[in-house]
């Protein structure tokens, strides 16, 4: 038996990066993996655990879109009966000196970084808590805690995470 045979993880932003890589790793470790990504992007990460050997269900997840947020947890709901990992790993960078910065480049990295991991860790509490079981997994950056030229937005996103 796996360390995570029976479990059920939602990862967002799934479809690169250290996303794919988290499925990937939950998929070997036996986690049924719903990969979440925006429109069909993470369909191959889906794929490649299913050809594995492992389960997995690629949904169509934009973590902004409360709606779309909604309906990825409650397809996974349906399909698998429960969800016990949540992985907010979903994120994006709009890089500029803030003097540069327009208020939608900030307002869209923090969307998507700090809002979007709010939206998805609500939509899977009350199953975890009825399930009386369940985690959940932030993906920051050093970056939160010291800044770096051109990314305050970033930063201040990946530091609200940390707090």
């Amino acid at each position: 038996m796996r360390e995570l045979d029976g479990r059920v993880a939602l990862v967002t932003g799934a479809s690169r990066g250290i996303g794919k890589a988290i499925a990937r790793r939950l998929g070997m470790a036996g986690a049924v993996v719903v990969a979440g990504a925006r429109e069909e992007h993470a369909r191959p990460i889906a794929d490649e655990i299913v050809a594995s050997g492992g389960t997995s269900k690629a949904v169509a997840l934009d973590v902004t879109d409360t709606a779309s947020v909604t309906a990825a947890v409650g397809l996974a709901l349906n399909q698998f009966k429960r969800i016990d990992i949540l992985v907010n790993n979903a994120g994006i960078v709009q890089d500029q000196l803030m003097v540069r910065m327009k208020p939608a480049e900030w307002e869209e990295v923090l969307a998507t970084n700090l809002t979007g991991t709010f939206c998805c860790t609500q939509a899977v509490l009350r199953p975890m808590l009825k399930q009386r079981w369940g985690r959940v997994i932030n993906i920051s950056s050093v970056v939160g805690q010291s800044g770096n030229p051109g990314q305050v937005n970033y930063s201040a996103s990946k530091a609200g995470l940390i707090g």
